[in-house]
């Protein structure tokens, strides 16, 4: 699959201490694709847009990192009408940069609040 990426646009990334009272929290990540609408009637047919959006909090016993990010991708000579179309290979695929930017924000932000090694987030998949 043949990607054109758009710049991936952090809309929030909150570092926030646990409170004492926050006890039943859960770490909870969510990944959306949304075919989009050509801009106009001169964008090639054959080609797809893909808004891609990552929505997470993870909740760690000291502190929980909240936010979203997005980005938007033009997927060439593929057509894409739902997510259906899109095998999970692909799908992985488009969220890749949106997870990558989670790690490293995650680690930079944890190894300043800490002064130790930043901590470091695995998202590979586990069959």
């Amino acid at each position: 699959m043949e990607i054109k990426r758009q710049q991936p646009l952090v809309e929030a990334y909150h570092f926030d201490q646990r409170k004492k009272e926050e006890t039943d929290l859960q770490t909870g990540i969510n990944i959306g694709l949304t075919p989009l609408k050509a801009p106009d009637e001169s964008y090639p047919k054959e080609n797809s847009i893909i808004g891609t959006r990552l929505r997470f909090e993870i909740v760690f016993s000291q502190f929980i990192i909240r936010g979203a990010m997005g980005q938007i991708n033009h997927i060439v000579n593929q057509n894409i009408q739902s997510q259906d179309d899109l095998t999970r290979e692909e799908i992985d695929e488009l969220m890749a940069p949106l997870f990558d930017i989670l790690q490293r924000l995650t680690y930079e932000v944890t190894e300043i609040i800490t002064d130790k090694p930043g901590v470091n987030l695995d998202f590979e998949r586990k069959e």
